[in-house]
């Protein structure tokens, strides 16, 4: 029963908007920095981010299915030549999967207020989106196979599509599970 009660008191905490983008950043910044070496420190983050959520079954239905979307996205740059990583030029390493699913994570906690809102989540995707993947190549974890200005211009490009249909899908996705 006492377990019970801590798991209540907990249940819901990686929800919370500041707690769940701190997680995120503490990801993005592993996976960049250290790659594959990151991935047992990453994967538990997303296991206490399920743990600790109110509904971890629709949680991971959500991480999942964006995060598919988001990788078939980096393999299809991948494949292309847009994106090289130094492990494999055809398909995009572990460490980033792995990403994809944090920040999966935080489309209905910490960007929950970019849900319904496509215009803005256009806008702030396209920068952010693309600035993201700057910064990573800035930091050795990527390297682009186009010049630098070319890479941002398609990313922000991909990004103003990209992000307001993940917020659509994690909408989706959700609104799926409650109804079944």
């Amino acid at each position: 029963m006492n377990n019970n009660r801590t798991y209540l008191f907990f249940s819901g905490w990686s929800e919370t908007w500041w707690i769940n983008l701190i997680g995120f950043q503490l990801a993005w910044w592993l996976s960049v920095l250290y790659g594959n070496q990151a991935l047992p420190i990453v994967a538990a983050l997303i296991a206490v981010h399920l743990l600790l959520h109110s509904t971890p079954s629709v949680e991971l239905i959500v991480l999942v299915s964006c995060a598919l979307l988001g990788m078939l996205v980096d393999t299809v740059l991948t494949r292309s030549g847009i994106f090289v990583f130094t492990q494999d030029h055809a398909w995009p390493p572990v460490w980033l999967v792995l990403l994809w699913l944090s920040f999966s994570a935080t489309l209905r906690q910490g960007l929950h207020w970019f849900k319904g809102r496509y215009l803005l989540s256009a806008l702030v995707g396209s920068l952010a989106g693309a600035a993201s993947y700057l910064a990573a190549g800035r930091l050795g974890a990527v390297i682009f196979g186009v010049t630098e200005i070319e890479a941002a211009l398609l990313l922000a490009l991909i990004w103003m599509m990209l992000f307001p249909a993940l917020m659509k899908l994690a909408s989706a996705m959700e609104k799926q599970r409650v109804l079944a």
